[in-house]
């Protein structure tokens, strides 16, 4: 067994050796009974310290990967389902296929996708007990900008499944460049989750800021908890934003005009913290999930982005806030196909038991529409049923 090992890489010495074993055995290059270097054998080959490489073996067994036989060495487990629960043998199907999928060269956007689509399919033919009559093909596009959540990602993959012929494009710019892009014409939807730091309400302060004279409806998406991403064990020791000024803490953004950054930026004012003291201030990520590869991958210590990214790259997480994530579009447009089919689809007992099966997300007011109008016209609620 060949175990590849980088100097120059940004990713600790023991995630690399987790992570070529993993490889090769999700690409059968090694079988089940193969035995691995000893820890001091591989350590002097790596030129590493033997605890390195016992710590990349403790995770590895840890996961089933391997086994340890006292004496006799480390081996290539004959089974990784024996003796484990369910949930865990699933968790292992599923890690042993995207790593299949980097091995195969695929970028982790397409693997996630993938999943994305396969699941709501088979969810689809599960569910439907009769051949139903498929829906008629159209070419309706519907442009969305804001945000990044993955909400918004399993919205796309939920929605072409039950309606094919609507197409979703999706342009994750940020929450206030989304609801500029709604007001210009230049998007259908918006996707954000702005904080108004005097009244305490999420985005309807800046849609009458944005638009005073248009009526826009604002549905539900999620309710969503956002923090500090770390690394595993969260080994810097961080508990809140004012640890962040540590000169030996390296942070990652997200970008200017995302509601999170807005929140971060206020929270830290309100600290007295200026950007200058936090090391890595400058390094932007537009999504969620990048700033949970970013911490993954060793190039920063700790990021601020939502639990579900924490949990989806096997990291640490600090809440921060619960808040609101909102769809908006013109009131005049909301019952007109195919925005009509978009709440439909967000309302769908199947979307909201896929967020639900994610940590940090909360469907209570999911589907859930009000109106907000001119300041001389009361806001109007709808329910979600």
């Amino acid at each position: 067994m060949e175990i590849v090992f980088n100097r120059t890489s940004n990713a600790p010495a023991y995630q690399q050796i987790t992570d070529s074993v993993r490889r090769q055995v999700a690409l059968g290059q090694v079988k089940p009974g193969e035995r691995l270097p000893a820890i001091r054998d591989l350590a002097q080959q790596l030129g590493l310290d033997p605890g390195t490489v016992a710590r990349a073996y403790q995770e590895l067994e840890r996961d089933g990967t391997i086994t340890a036989r006292g004496r006799s060495g480390s081996f290539i487990a004959e089974t990784r389902e024996r003796g484990r629960s369910a949930r865990d043998r699933l968790a292992t199907a599923v890690d042993r296929a995207i790593l299949e999928g980097l091995g195969l060269g695929f970028a982790t956007e397409d693997i996630e996708t993938a999943f994305a689509t396969r699941l709501a399919g088979w969810r689809e033919r599960r569910r439907q007990q009769v051949k139903r009559q498929p829906a008629p093909v159209r070419t309706d596009l519907l442009r969305f900008s804001g945000s990044h959540d993955l909400a918004v990602e399993l919205l796309v993959t939920h929605m072409k499944s039950l309606y094919p012929g609507v197409h979703l494009n999706t342009s994750f710019i940020g929450s206030l460049a989304g609801l500029v892009a709604m007001e210009c014409g230049e998007a259908d939807i918006a996707g954000a989750h702005l904080l108004d730091e005097e009244s305490g309400h999420f985005n309807t302060p800046f849609i009458r800021r944005l638009m005073p004279s248009e009526t826009v409806a604002v549905m539900n998406l999620t309710q969503r908890v956002q923090g500090l991403i770390l690394a595993p064990g969260n080994p810097k020791q961080l508990i809140s934003l004012a640890d962040l000024k540590w000169p030996d803490v390296s942070f990652v953004n997200r970008q200017k005009g995302s509601g999170t950054r807005i929140y971060l930026d206020s929270q830290l004012l309100r600290l007295g913290i200026s950007p200058n003291q936090i090391k890595g201030f400058q390094h932007e990520e537009t999504t969620h999930v990048g700033v949970a590869a970013a911490v993954a991958e060793g190039k920063a210590d700790a990021g601020i982005g939502t639990q579900s990214a924490a949990a989806s790259a096997g990291l640490d997480f600090i809440p921060l806030m619960k808040e609101r994530y909102d769809l908006m579009c013109l009131k005049d447009n909301f019952d007109r196909s195919p925005l009509a089919w978009l709440a439909v689809t967000v309302r769908s007992r199947d979307f909201k038991a896929m967020l639900n099966s994610m940590p940090g997300y909360d469907t209570s007011d999911t589907g859930e529409v009000r109106f907000v109008g001119p300041p001389s016209h009361q806001t109007e609620a709808v329910s979600a049923s």
